[in-house]
C-alpha cells in the first residue's frame, strides 16, 4: 500500500481504474513510480502546486485539475505550466503516465557519477546517435540525459583538439544543448538554486570527469 510522505498509515478511500493507484480521502491521486521512471522513487499526488518533471518538456507546475467533456466524454484533465509561459493540458490517465517527481538526493547522485566518468564515445554514424539521443530525451530520464550532456562535451573537447578546430554539426549541438537544459532546469528545483548555479554545477562535474 502506498502511503503519502509525511502521512500517518491509512487507506484510501477507493481504488481508481488505474492500476495500484489510490484516491485518498481528500481527492488526491498518488502514482507509484513505474518503470519508465528507471530507478527513481516518488509519488507524483497530481496536485495543484506540484512540481513534476514531464519527459522532453521539463520542469513544471501543476496549475489546474478539472473535468472538461471530451468527445462527448467527462474526462478530467491535468493543466501543466513549464518555463517560458508554455502550458499543457493533459488528460489524467496520460499525465499519470508521463509526470513524474523530479529526482531525489540519491538520483541526483547517479547523475553526478554520470557525468563524471569518462565513458566511450560511440562510433554509429551521426544518424544512428541522433536517434538514440532522441529516444533519451524524448525518455527525460536525468541519468540518461546526463549520458547526452557528458558525451557531447567528450565530442566537444575531441573536436577542439584536433587541426582546425571543427566544431558540434548544427543537429548535433541542438540535441546536447536541449539535455543540458533540461538537465539544468531539474537540478535547479532540486538543489533549490538559480539555473545559472545549476549550470556551474553541471560544467563542475564534467570538468572531473575521470
Amino acid at each position: 500500500m502506498l502511503v503519502r510522505r509525511g502521512d500517518p498509515p491509512t487507506r484510501p478511500t477507493r481504488w481508481t481504474g488505474f492500476t495500484n493507484t489510490p484516491e485518498w480521502p481528500d481527492g488526491r491521486i498518488c502514482v507509484p513510480p513505474r518503470a519508465w521512471f528507471g530507478a527513481y522513487p516518488g509519488c507524483v499526488k497530481l496536485t495543484v502546486g506540484d512540481v513534476v518533471v514531464y519527459a522532453a518538456y521539463g520542469v513544471g507546475r501543476i496549475v489546474a485539475r478539472e473535468k472538461r467533456v471530451i468527445v462527448g466524454a467527462d474526462q478530467e484533465i491535468v493543466v501543466l505550466e513549464l518555463a517560458r509561459g508554455l502550458t499543457v493540458t493533459l488528460p489524467l490517465e496520460r499525465a499519470m503516465r508521463r509526470l513524474r517527481p523530479p529526482v531525489d538526493k540519491a538520483g541526483l547522485g547517479r547523475v553526478q557519477h554520470t557525468l563524471r566518468e569518462a565513458g566511450t564515445l560511440s562510433s554509429d554514424v551521426w544518424l544512428q546517435r541522433r536517434k538514440n539521443t532522441q529516444a533519451k530525451l524524448n525518455g527525460g530520464d536525468p541519468v540518461e540525459l546526463a549520458e547526452v550532456v557528458r558525451d557531447g562535451a567528450q565530442r566537444v573537447r575531441a573536436l577542439a583538439a584536433r587541426p582546425g578546430k571543427p566544431q558540434l554539426s548544427p543537429g548535433e549541438k541542438g540535441l546536447y544543448m536541449r539535455a543540458r537544459q533540461l538537465l539544468s532546469e531539474e537540478i535547479r528545483v532540486v538543489r533549490g538554486v538559480e539555473e545559472a548555479d545549476a549550470d556551474a554545477w553541471i560544467e563542475e562535474q564534467l570538468g572531473r570527469a575521470s
